[in-house]
């Protein structure tokens, strides 16, 4: 068994005042803050500044991070900390934000383009000091060795990955989600819930990741349904980041599987967020996965509702369509601008995420994804 996650890990209320404290245990200087224009209008980048600053650390906000990062916003954001002479990086956002500060961080020391590092375990040598702050629960890229970026030509997503893109530290503050709008929030706990149940079922699953896994499920599925109900509720907010946390870190070390290889080409052609995608197609994925895990099938299906003894594939998909339900998304993917005559197209797509596919507990092919899409497309 191997267990990767940083080596210092911050969590709770008003934690963000102790990103100082952070960098100056690694003595980091100069840091850079790498986030987004969102969260820089919510306010939330200057509180970091003011508290950076007050420690006496010399800190500059970046924020040309966009969504869904591409090669250019790596390497922009790799051209700025060399002008600014910065010795540290700090990643205040979502997975965008990280991930762009992760590769980032990674240039600034061992040069070349972001795609020269395309891939597993690429990176060679360390790259400057990262500290993560995520804004929204959920992404899992604050605990992750890797980082996914938008390939330019062809037009498509790519992994880095490997020991070197671990952050030092990641500090989780629930408050910093409370100007997350709730739309953003659902999708962004949505792929904190399908990277818990993923990365119970995968092949790689240990007794270290699961005993993540096990309480992230439930965790996200009581948490979110109250911080969509009352966004000023910090106990929900609260819960429902550190189950989130726990799904990333799950995540991080068991890998996803199936769901998120169907997901992918769903924001990819149709622009669909990655947590709602994943969402949409999540319970016919799990009735055909399940013969390859029917124990731990049956007991995810226990833990989101049936605490009887003969859950079925049937029960768990109907348990995660009444968790989307309670959350607002309805409609499958007929509902959300998937045309029916794309299925086959978007079956083959999936088909070339083979990490995910590989680390699945039943083998899928083609046609098995294109009855996963056919399943999924009906609305309600």
């Amino acid at each position: 068994m191997k267990l990767r996650v940083p080596p210092t890990l911050l969590f709770g209320r008003g934690r963000l005042a102790d990103v100082a404290a952070i960098l100056d245990e690694l003595g980091a200087e100069r840091p850079l803050v790498v986030t987004d224009p969102g969260v820089v209008a919510a306010g939330i980048a200057e509180r970091l500044l003011g508290h950076l600053r007050e420690a006496g650390h010399h800190a500059e906000v970046w924020d040309g991070v966009a969504p869904d990062p591409d090669e250019g916003h790596a390497e922009r954001c790799r051209d700025r900390i060399l002008e600014g002479g910065h010795g540290s990086v700090v990643a205040l956002g979502g997975g965008s934000a990280i991930d762009a500060a992760k590769v980032a961080a990674v240039l600034a020391t061992s040069g070349g383009k972001t795609s020269d590092y395309f891939g597993f375990d690429t990176v060679r040598r360390p790259g400057l000091p990262l500290v993560t702050v995520p804004t929204t629960p959920g992404s899992g890229a604050e605990v992750s060795s890797h980082a996914v970026i938008v390939q330019l030509s062809p037009r498509k997503k790519e992994v880095v990955a490997g020991l070197h893109l671990l952050p030092r530290a990641a500090i989780v503050d629930p408050e910093l989600t409370l100007t997350l709008p709730a739309p953003q929030t659902t999708w962004s706990a949505l792929d904190g819930f399908v990277h818990a149940v993923e990365a119970f079922l995968a092949r790689r699953a240990t007794p270290l990741t699961d005993s993540f896994a096990r309480p992230a499920v439930p965790a996200i599925a009581r948490a979110l349904p109250r911080v969509l109900a009352d966004g000023a509720d910090m106990e929900a907010r609260e819960d429902l980041s550190l189950g989130c946390l726990y799904s990333g870190l799950a995540m991080a070390n068991a890998n996803a599987g199936a769901i998120h290889a169907l997901g992918y080409p769903l924001t990819g052609r149709y622009g669909i967020p990655h947590g709602l995608a994943n969402a949409l197609v999540a319970a016919p994925t799990l009735e055909r996965i399940w013969p390859g895990r029917p124990e731990r099938c049956a007991e995810l299906a226990r833990l989101l509702g049936n605490e009887g003894a003969g859950a079925g594939p049937e029960e768990l998909a109907a348990n995660v369509r009444r968790f989307l339900v309670t959350l607002g998304v309805r409609g499958g993917l007929s509902g959300h601008g998937v045309c029916e005559e794309d299925l086959p197209e978007l079956a083959e797509a999936a088909t070339r995420f083979r990490p995910v596919l590989d680390n699945t507990p039943v083998a899928l092919g083609r046609e098995d994804l294109l009855a996963v899409y056919r399943a999924a497309w009906p609305g309600d």
